[in-house]
C-alpha cells in the first residue's frame, strides 16, 4: 500500500493532536498521565528532526564553501574573491537556508580561506522559542606553486650583451628557464636564424637587440634568480702537481689528480677518464679527440681552462654521490674574468653542473650538445652555430613560482 507523504510539520500536528486528545480524555487518570508524558516526547522528536535538518544543511554549506574556495584558488587572479562568491551562491542546495555573510581572504601563508554563515528556520523547535538554527563553515585551500628551474644563469650585470646568439644558434630547453642579469644596452642580442626556445627568458635589463630569430617567453626588466652556489662548493687540494706539461699521443686512460701546465692531446685520441676529481692548474688541456668520463669533476683553481677543439666528441657525467655529487666543471671563487671556448663538431653529451661564474663561454663550430641534465652558471654566453637540447641538472637553480602557474590546489583540514 502506498501512503501519501506528509510534511514533518503535518506529522507533528497530528502527534500533538493525539497527545491533546489523551490529555482531554477524563475517563481515567492514566489518560492524563499518558497525555502529559507524550507531549515532551513528541516535542523532543520534533526538535531532533530540526537538528537533523541542520546537520544536513551544515554538510551542504561546507561542500559549497569548499567548492567556492577551490574555484577562487584555481583562478588565482585579483578577481578570485568574486569567483569564489559566485561559486558559493550557486553551490548551496538547501532550499530554506539563508546566507547571513561570507568572506574570502588570503592568510599569512598565502592560503585561500573562505568562511560563510547563515541559518535555517526550524519547524518544531519554534515551540521552545528556537525559531532558527545558525550554522557556519570554513575552508582553507593551499596552492602548490610551480617550482621552475633555470638551466642557464648569466651573472655579469653590465655586459653588453650578457647573452649573444649568432646565426645558426639553436637552443631548445622547454622545461627550464634562462636568466640574464645584464642591464647593459643591449642586455641580450638575438640575430637572424636563431632559436632560443625555453620556458622563460628572464632579462634584468630592458634593452634588447633583436635582429630576428625565435625567442618566445621573453621577459624584460625581470627579477633574476640569485646564484645558489656561491660560496657553497668544496675546494679540492691542488698544492702538489701529479702531472706537469703532459703530452698524450695515443688513446689512453687517465686517473684523477692535479694536472699542472699544459696537457696536450695529439692525434685525436680516445681518452677514458677514471672517476674522480681532475684539477687543472697553471695552464690547461688542449684537447682534440673523444673524451669519455663517468663520475668525473673538473676543477680550476685559477684561470686555467680546457680548450675543446673542433674535432672533439665529449661524453662527460658528473658524480652522482659524495662530496662532488652533481659537479661536472667548476672554478675557485674570486677569480678574474676570463674566457672559455668549447668546439665539439662531433657532439657532446654533458651531465651535471658547469659552474664558471667568471668565464665568458663561447660555443662554436656547429657543436651538437644533448643533455637532459645540465645546469650552467657563467659570466656571459656566446652561441655560434650550435644545436643544443637541454634540461636542468639534478644540481639545479630553483625558481619557485616565477611563472605564476600552479601545479595543484588542495583543501587543508
Amino acid at each position: 500500500m502506498n501512503l501519501p507523504r506528509q510534511s514533518p510539520f503535518a506529522l507533528f500536528r497530528k502527534m500533538m493532536a493525539r497527545a491533546t486528545g489523551l490529555f482531554e480524555d477524563r475517563s481515567g487518570n492514566i489518560a492524563i498521565v499518558s497525555a502529559l508524558g507524550a507531549i515532551p516526547l513528541v516535542l523532543a522528536a520534533g526538535i531532533a528532526v530540526d537538528y537533523a535538518r541542520a546537520v544536513s544543511a551544515k554538510s551542504d554549506l561546507q561542500e559549497a564553501v569548499d567548492a567556492a574556495v577551490l574555484a577562487g584558488a584555481r583562478d588565482g587572479t585579483t578577481n578570485w574573491k568574486t569567483v569564489a562568491a559566485k561559486m558559493l551562491s550557486t553551490s548551496i542546495k538547501t532550499k530554506d537556508f539563508t546566507i547571513a555573510g561570507s568572506s574570502f581572504v588570503n592568510d599569512a601563508s598565502g592560503n585561500y580561506v573562505g568562511t560563510a554563515s547563515g541559518s535555517i528556520e526550524t519547524t518544531f523547535a519554534g515551540a521552545v522559542a528556537m525559531q532558527t538554527i545558525a550554522i557556519s563553515a570554513t575552508a582553507t585551500v593551499a596552492v602548490k606553486a610551480a617550482s621552475d628551474k633555470a638551466c642557464i644563469l648569466l651573472l655579469n650585470s653590465s655586459a653588453s650583451p650578457g647573452l649573444l646568439l649568432n646565426s645558426g644558434a639553436n637552443i631548445t630547453a622547454p622545461n627550464c628557464q634562462v636568466h640574464v642579469k645584464s642591464t647593459g644596452n643591449p642586455a641580450a642580442t638575438f640575430n637572424a636564424s636563431t632559436t632560443l626556445s625555453t620556458k622563460k627568458i628572464c632579462l634584468a635589463g630592458t634593452n634588447v637587440l633583436d635582429n630576428g630569430g625565435t625567442h618566445p617567453n621573453l621577459a624584460k626588466g625581470c627579477t633574476t634568480v640569485a646564484d645558489p652556489f656561491a660560496g657553497t662548493l668544496p675546494t679540492p687540494s691542488s698544492a702538489t702537481c701529479t702531472y706537469s706539461n703532459y703530452n698524450i699521443n695515443s688513446s689512453t686512460t687517465l686517473s684523477p689528480g692535479v694536472y699542472c701546465g699544459w696537457t696536450n692531446f695529439n692525434g685525436s685520441p680516445t681518452v677514458t677518464l677514471n672517476s674522480g676529481v681532475y684539477v687543472i692548474k697553471g695552464g690547461g688541456w688542449n684537447f682534440s679527440g673523444t673524451l669519455n668520463g663517468t663520475g668525473v669533476t673538473f676543477y680550476f683553481p685559477d684561470t686555467s681552462y680546457i680548450q675543446f677543439n673542433g674535432t672533439s666528441k665529449l661524453n662527460l657525467t658528473a658524480p652522482t654521490s659524495g662530496t662532488y655529487a652533481g659537479l661536472l666543471m667548476y672554478e675557485a671563487s674570486g677569480l678574474s674574468q676570463s674566457n672559455f671556448t668549447m668546439n665539439a663538431t662531433a657532439g657532446a653529451n654533458l651531465t651535471g653542473l658547469i659552474y664558471l661564474p667568471k668565464r665568458g663561454l663561447t660555443l662554436n663550430s656547429g657543436a651538437s650538445v644533448t643533455s637532459n641534465n645540465l645546469t650552467m652558471v657563467l659570466d656571459t654566453l656566446i652561441v655560434n652555430q650550435v644545436n643544443w637540447t637541454l634540461d636542468s641538472a639534478d644540481k639545479s637553480i630553483p625558481v619557485s613560482g616565477s611563472s605564476g602557474s600552479v601545479t595543484g590546489v588542495y583543501l587543508k583540514r
